[in-house]
């Protein structure tokens, strides 16, 4: 299965995350919390994922309980997850 998202521990090799684990809402709000302290990163093929999956609601939700995105209205959230896809590598190996 392809890399979505990459977390760097447990070193050397750190952990993937699939499209079935972030298929698990509580995966994501834990890759939420790695991506907070920079030891994470979603490709930019994970973002159309996690979008298509849960949309900008749920990913707003997720975020909420997480506290990754410091934002109050769902309109902040999508301009700053917006702005992550954007930098976000394309694919990851």
């Amino acid at each position: 299965m392809d890399t979505l998202a990459f977390y760097i521990y447990p070193l050397p090799q750190g952990t993937s995350f699939t499209a079935n684990d972030l298929s698990v809402s509580d995966n994501v709000r834990i890759l939420f919390d790695y991506m907070q302290i920079f030891l994470a990163v979603i490709s930019k093929e994970g973002w159309e994922f996690l979008i298509q999956q849960y949309g900008y609601d749920g990913l707003f939700e997720i975020n909420s309980k997480s506290g990754w995105i410091d934002c109050e209205r769902l309109d902040e959230f999508i301009e700053v997850l917006e702005y992550e896809k954007e930098t976000s590598p394309d694919t990851l190996k």
